[in-house]
């Protein structure tokens, strides 16, 4: 565990990529390991440009029987838009998919009745039996824009009416990536972490041609079955998932590969 000691990741680095507001938690879990977590945020979150349209989804006091929120984004800028607090339709029930997101609604004093599991994914909160026969019910998922249409889809085959309020939007950063690529070649790069399939893809876009020089030789640790295969298909070699979906399991996944490639160069040392 992550905890049991200081020196367990010493000398390795650790590129973190997400966004720049939710990378504490995990840098300083990979530090307090003895890692040295290197920051590049691949994405960058804002309010969206006209938040008038979920305000008034939010503030409809009769309408829903579910509010799914899908990410932690997704409760920090629902609760900007509304005004700093919410009280959820006393009719509705509420499903976080992700423990920091309920952690988070929690915090600001909503109930959570749902959290998919075994993964905290759109799949596991669609397998849970709550979800299994939803028809002729209302369902609002707060979310940012252009997220992933599975789960709406999804339960609207199965009968129910799907609206989606928007409170966050992506922003492809700007970076010295010239900067990163040499420190790449330097061999300063040990781990990359990835937690959505838009931070890989905008790294990919900005290696370039460099990309295939570090997807041969470079681990790649993500969280869910959906980021791996799109990672795999995109040409990484070494990926390894980290489950469930937290800084925790990030951290010990990595934790397992600095295990193992010690325990490979001891072997190679003894023979």
């Amino acid at each position: 565990m992550a905890s049991s000691t200081n020196t367990t990741l010493f000398g390795l680095n650790v590129l973190v990529t997400r966004p720049r507001e939710q990378a504490d938690g995990l840098c300083a879990l990979i530090e307090a390991a003895g890692g040295r977590a290197l920051r590049m945020p691949l994405l960058e979150i804002a309010a969206v440009a006209d938040p008038s349209t979920a305000e008034a989804l939010l503030s409809r006091t009769d309408q829903w029987d579910w509010l799914i929120f899908t990410s932690t984004n997704a409760v920090r800028f629902a609760l900007q838009i509304i005004g700093g607090s919410y009280a959820p339709p006393p009719s509705a029930r509420v499903a976080a998919i992700g423990r920091a997101t309920a952690e988070a609604l929690a915090k600001a004093g909503i109930r959570v009745d749902l959290i998919p599991k075994p993964q905290f994914n759109s799949e596991s909160l669609l397998a849970s039996p709550e979800m299994a026969d939803v028809t002729g019910q209302s369902i609002l998922i707060v979310r940012g824009e252009g997220g992933r249409e599975h789960l709406a889809q999804t339960l609207e085959a199965r009968g129910a009416e799907v609206v989606f309020a928007e409170v966050y939007r992506r922003i492809l950063p700007e970076m010295d990536i010239a900067y990163w690529i040499d420190l790449w070649r330097q061999g300063r790069i040990d781990v990359v972490t990835i937690t959505s399939g838009e931070a890989l893809n905008n790294l990919m876009l900005f290696l370039g041609e460099a990309r295939h020089e570090f997807t041969e030789r470079t681990p790649l640790v993500v969280i869910g079955s959906r980021i791996e295969k799109l990672a795999r298909d995109l040409g990484w070699h070494h990926v390894i998932g980290a489950e469930p979906a937290s800084d925790q399991a990030i951290t010990e996944t990595i934790i397992g590969l600095a295990e193992t490639k010690r325990a490979a160069q001891d072997l190679q040392t003894s023979r």
